[in-house]
């Protein structure tokens, strides 16, 4: 696990994404599908790692608290990974924007990936995205769960996921889709 000043982080990933019914809807499920994930047997022994212990979502971590802002800031600080959900709804999120921003200046860009749940990417993606502070196009590491319909993302879920576990817990996508 990644690891900051000698201590482990508090969650494996942070899932940041726009308060609107589809996002909500995704990254809802996304929670789930990564900390109910069985690591197979094969990647622990590989990795060291035996489970995805906490994912940060606000509406499931986030205490009543004055400061939401600071709990943000906190949460960004202890997570290794940062999962931005992306729809053409999402570059108009300016607290989107900001955590994407302070995970960069925190931990590096290595660490954020995408999951693009509507949209095109130049649509979907927000700026700190696809740009680099020099502005620089970049292209982020992306699982794809784009559908029609809600059952469609949900199925595509089910396998994109592991394209983002496979960053998480620093193994190849086919070490878990062959497990899969």
């Amino acid at each position: 696990c990644f690891e900051m000043k000698g201590e482990k982080m508090k969650y494996d990933a942070f899932i940041s994404y726009r308060h609107t019914p589809l996002d909500m809807k995704v990254a809802r499920n996304l929670h789930k599908a990564l900390e109910t994930y069985h690591i197979p047997k094969a990647v622990r022994k590989k990795t060291g790692k035996k489970k995805i212990t906490r994912v940060f979502r606000d509406q499931e971590e986030l205490p009543t608290s004055s400061s939401l802002s600071a709990n943000i800031d906190e949460a960004l600080k202890e997570s290794e990974y940062l999962i931005v959900i992306c729809s053409p709804d999402t570059p108009g999120s300016q607290w989107v924007e900001r955590e994407i921003t302070a995970f960069i200046e925190l931990h590096g860009r290595d660490h954020v990936l995408a999951l693009l749940i509507a949209g095109e990417p130049e649509e979907s993606f927000p700026e700190p995205l696809r740009h680099d502070k020099s502005g620089l196009d970049v292209e982020p590491l992306a699982a794809d769960i784009r559908a029609w319909t809600d059952r469609g993302r949900m199925k595509k879920l089910r396998v994109e996921k592991l394209r983002l576990l496979a960053a998480i817990l620093g193994c190849s996508y086919d070490d878990l889709k062959q497990r899969q």
